[in-house]
């Protein structure tokens, strides 16, 4: 599957997976199951930091399922590639056209344990890829979000408070620079 080989890929650079994640990718990649519908406990899951180069501004959503201030994003579907869920899930839920490289690589590889309470998920093992756009394009799906904002990172920062979600703001504030 061409998963695997996108992630191994992305493995080897520590910058974008510090040791102790990159072996718990591994060791998922191993194990299998990649998508919520082969393994509903544990499973890869795709972000997308979209900001806006020019005005150096990040879009969050206020996720109605999570109740948090996050970057959209959405499970890998049976078969897909990462590149496939992306393309899925900017046009499911912001209406934006994008075709996503087969083989553009993540800037930030993350595993989120979920709220057990909350969700059948107790483990995302997130990609987190970087969508430049100035969101002209978007028909944001309602059903999925309370709201959403373009911000600077420093408003953004006001709102997230999910530890992944934080480090790829970070990140991508490096990438506007």
């Amino acid at each position: 599957m061409i998963l695997s080989d996108v992630i191994r890929d992305t493995l080897v650079d520590p910058n974008v997976a510090p040791h102790e994640v990159g072996a718990q990718f591994f060791a998922k990649l191993k194990e299998g199951g990649y998508s919520r519908d082969e393994n509903p406990i544990s499973h890869f899951c795709v972000y997308f930091a979209v900001y806006n180069p020019a005005s150096k501004k990040v879009f969050i959503t206020h996720h109605k399922k999570s109740g948090e201030w996050l970057f959209p994003g959405g499970h890998l579907d049976k078969g897909e590639s990462p590149a496939d869920t992306l393309t899925r899930e900017l046009r499911e839920e912001l209406g934006l056209a994008y075709d996503v490289p087969i083989h553009q690589k993540p800037f930030l590889l993350t595993i989120t344990h979920m709220d057990a309470a909350n969700y059948a998920c107790k483990t995302h093992f997130d990609m987190w890829y970087a969508i430049p756009t100035d969101g002209e394009d978007f028909h944001i799906d309602p059903s999925e979000f309370h709201a959403t904002r373009w911000l600077s990172p420093t408003e953004a920062r006001t709102l997230i408070i999910d530890e992944p979600n934080l480090e790829a703001l970070k990140r991508i504030e490096k990438i506007m620079e």
